[in-house]
């Protein structure tokens, strides 16, 4: 089972553009639904502690990864996930520049962030479905939502106040 977690993380690392939030639905699909290595719930909570801790969102991969197999499923499950764009990353340096001016690149990198939009949505998506089970946690992300985006307040508070109503009203 670790190694086939290690090919699944390495797989999705090749396949996904576009960051840890693009990185969402593909790992819900392959985690949760294919190998039911984890349930919908921890899912969400690995997605929830990636998002609480510095650096990038895709270390959600190594709580997944350490609750599926232990210390060498998280250190298995990192690596996977980190290690294609690490490795194309370094052999792309060298052509950056050459690569930056030319207009086939730069219309394929507009189609993929199109698709990368698409991807967002289906986490998006995904995770409301988890989560959203009840009137408090539907109410707090209305707010949310609308405190974010036509209010323009700061994210950090909203989400910070989000959390604490959260925890209040649900204890």
């Amino acid at each position: 089972m670790l190694w086939m977690f290690f090919l699944s993380t390495l797989a999705i690392g090749s396949l996904t553009f576009g960051g840890g939030y693009a990185l969402i639905s593909a790992l819900q699909q392959e985690l949760v639904v294919r190998h039911a290595w984890l349930t919908p719930d921890e899912f969400i909570n690995g997605v929830a502690i990636g998002q609480i801790t510095p650096g990038p969102l895709m270390i959600m991969v190594s709580f997944m990864g350490y609750k599926i197999a232990g210390l060498w499923g998280a250190l298995l499950g990192t690596l996977g996930i980190f290690l294609p764009s690490f490795l194309l990353a370094l052999f792309l340096s060298r052509y950056y520049k050459q690569a930056q001016a030319s207009p086939p690149v730069r219309a394929a990198l507009r189609g993929i962030n199109a698709a990368v939009g698409g991807l967002l949505a289906a986490a998006t998506l995904d995770l409301a479905r988890g989560s959203l089970n009840n009137p408090v946690s539907v109410a707090i992300a209305v707010a949310g939502i609308l405190l974010i985006g036509p209010a323009r307040r700061e994210p950090v508070w909203v989400l910070l106040a989000a959390g604490a109503t959260g925890a209040w009203l649900l204890r």
